[in-house]
């Protein structure tokens, strides 16, 4: 926020090669994706920061939407609860929280389901700023609600100009919606302006799990959910939805196993044909991204049989089955885990009251920076004011393990405005090129030869930081991979591959003199 002022006004900020838009109202947003229809809409900016930050990727045109009222509409009716594509996944969380405790269970089954899934939809931080139509929109593979929202078919809102006119059209998350990695249905000069969570039904049950390396805050390995109709009042599946991710470089479905299970009853012996069926439905290569490919094959099976607990215990509670009809010991595989809130304490060692206050033994003592440190006076190097005529320095990185350097350019780093020199080994004698903490046996910038992928080549002095690491990946280096490329202690025993003089011994007096001289030995 700025002012009311310009709070109400469209804006522009344009630079070299970056204009960034925030129009106000929907026709305006249309006409920009009209007029570039690679923009990318921004309002969490959680991915779109991740890759120009990280990923060096350059947007010429970033639109944030988060001033347009029909992306931040939120509306109900009886059917559905419709949600703006710019409303925060922490709005979105409360309101579904909110008809949770208000609808009938029946009828919020899919929200139960979306308030479960955002509890390990990154931190409160991400949550409050990102939103749905970004997470819809990525299309990351292994994203945490596009499973829960194409299993349940969510009918997607979206508009573009057509003529000159405002065009509208619903198109819904399921069989076809992505196309391919991070890739929808959603045409180019197209915007998405919200989701509809629908309101489920008595005899339709959504549930939905998460593996990943840590319980909260971390990214899936593998996700699962399953929206299933059964007939009424029995446990024989009418219709199914099953979605999966990270199984393949989309959010995918899997129909054949779902027609296998229509007009069946849910039960062990349809789960053991389910289990067989996904296997042979969902496989994934050898060379998948990711790597753990038995492992996420083995968790797309672990994860039906954990939904097939969750929904018959549903049933059960229901009294639609028996409640035998799952074993004890298999009964708490439908829990959810929340982490407990953790409590600490910090004991220090008593001494005795007579020891004297001046004998440190056995007392705690404050660390010199600690009461800076936890109240934030200490100072760090981003918090040193910048000093005039301060350049920054852009480190070039070898981008091969083990290589000859044939060729190291940096005249397209050096053309740019604000760049004011390029350092590598030849501004250096080969005495002030070499270092290390006693022997100097490492060098600032590699020579004739890269022993890692990120040793240091060469170095870019220019005005600000972000010209600085624009310019150091401006630099051309050429390679001549070397081999064999040693990775293991094994492979460098086999290819005799040691460090020149080594061992090094740094020695001084005689530790057989001292011994015998000691007083007292251990």
């Amino acid at each position: 926020q700025l002012t009311p002022t310009y709070d109400s006004e469209s804006l522009i900020f344009s630079s070299e090669r970056v204009t960034w838009y925030r129009p106000t109202t929907l026709q305006e947003l249309l006409q920009l994706k009209s007029d570039h229809p690679s923009a990318k809409l921004v309002v969490g900016n959680t991915e779109v920061g991740v890759e120009v930050k990280f990923k060096h990727f350059l947007y010429p045109h970033l639109i944030n939407p988060t001033q347009v009222p029909e992306l931040l509409e939120v509306r109900e009716s009886e059917e559905s609860i419709y949600f703006g594509a710019a409303v925060s996944l922490m709005e979105i969380d409360a309101l579904l929280r909110q008809r949770i405790e208000e609808l009938p269970e029946a009828q919020t089954r899919l929200f139960q389901c979306a308030v479960d899934m955002l509890h390990y939809f990154a931190g409160k931080q991400i949550r409050n700023v990102a939103c749905l139509g970004g997470n819809i929109m990525t299309g990351s593979p292994i994203s945490d609600m596009n499973p829960v929202l194409t299993a349940a078919g969510a009918r997607l809102e979206v508009a573009s100009l057509v003529g000159g006119k405002t065009s509208h059209r619903t198109v819904h998350m399921g069989t076809g919606f992505f196309t391919g990695y991070r890739r929808n249905v959603i045409e180019p000069h197209e915007v998405l302006l919200g989701i509809h969570f629908q309101k489920t039904t008595p005899d339709q049950h959504v549930v939905a799990f998460k593996q990943a390396r840590r319980r909260d805050d971390d990214i899936a390995i593998v996700n699962a959910a399953v929206n299933v109709r059964f007939e009424p009042r029995t446990n024989v599946v009418a219709e199914i939805s099953m979605a999966f991710g990270g199984m393949a470089p989309t959010t995918v479905l899997a129909p054949r196993t779902s027609q296998l299970m229509v007009k069946q009853p849910l039960d062990h012996h349809l789960v053991e044909r389910v289990a067989e069926s996904l296997c042979g439905e969902l496989p994934l290569a050898a060379s998948a991204p990711g790597g753990m490919i038995a492992y996420r094959r083995a968790l797309v099976v672990s994860l039906i049989f954990k939904a097939y607990l969750s929904i018959s215990r549903k049933l059960s509670e229901a009294g639609i089955i028996s409640t035998d009809a799952i074993p004890a010991e298999e009964r708490s595989g439908a829990e959810l885990f929340h982490t407990p809130v953790l409590r600490s304490a910090q004991l220090f060692e008593r001494v005795c009251s007579e020891q004297p206050v001046c004998d440190p033994i056995g007392r705690p003592e404050v660390h010199a920076a600690a009461l800076k440190q936890a109240t934030g006076e200490a100072i760090y190097t981003d918090d040193i004011p910048r000093m005039d005529g301060e350049l920054y320095l852009g480190l070039v990185l070898s981008t091969k393990p083990r290589a000859k350097i044939t060729k190291l350019d940096a005249s397209d780093a050096l053309a740019l405005e604000g760049v004011h020199a390029f350092f590598s080994h030849k501004d250096l004698t080969e005495h002030e090129n070499e270092v290390g903490p006693v022997f100097h046996d490492e060098h600032v910038f590699a020579a004739a030869e890269v022993h890692c992928y990120g040793q240091i080549v060469g170095a870019v002095a220019a005005d600000n930081k972000a010209l600085a690491q624009r310019a150091a990946r401006l630099v051309r280096v050429e390679y001549e991979e070397l081999a064999p490329v040693i990775v293991t202690i094994e492979q460098a025993i086999e290819h005799g591959s040691y460090f020149p003089d080594y061992p090094r011994y740094v020695n001084k007096g005689n530790v057989d003199e001292a011994f015998a001289a000691a007083e007292h030995t251990y």
